[in-house]
């Protein structure tokens, strides 16, 4: 399985805001330069991490972005389904639980669980502090 460029972009975005968490709004010049994306991939990547309460946008000459919640309180698994779909890995792992399409269906709900239980136990406040190595 791979994961899009959103993710590790999202990720590293989330670590620099952690960095800077609660003082100082980050730009988005300086957001941009740190991740090293474009300004428009960065923006797409922040209204989604925005729409699901883990960043924080102000507007204006002083503005720039921030993390909505302290980095102990924003898991990987959150960055992880804000930017890849849920980690929706295959039809089977939809939310409803129904499907018994064939007979892997419970190999990728138990991927799909394992993966987000692992996600779900590390947070940005670990990622700044180097725990995760």
């Amino acid at each position: 399985m791979k994961l899009s460029s959103k993710t590790k972009y999202g990720l590293k975005a989330c670590h620099f805001l952690g960095v800077n968490y609660p003082d100082n709004l980050v730009s988005a010049s300086t957001l941009e330069s740190y991740v090293g994306v474009s300004g428009k991939y960065l923006e797409k990547i922040m209204r989604m991490l925005s729409a699901r309460d883990i960043v924080c946008a102000t507007r204006g000459a002083s503005g720039g972005y921030s993390l909505a919640r302290p980095p102990k309180d924003i898991t990987v698994g959150e960055i992880v389904r804000a930017l890849e779909d849920d980690m929706e890995i295959i039809e089977c792992v939809k939310s409803d639980g129904k499907c018994k399409c064939c007979p892997s269906s419970g190999v990728w709900k138990r991927l799909h669980k394992g993966i987000n239980e692992l996600l779900d136990s590390m947070n940005v406040e670990q990622m700044i502090k180097g725990e995760l190595q």
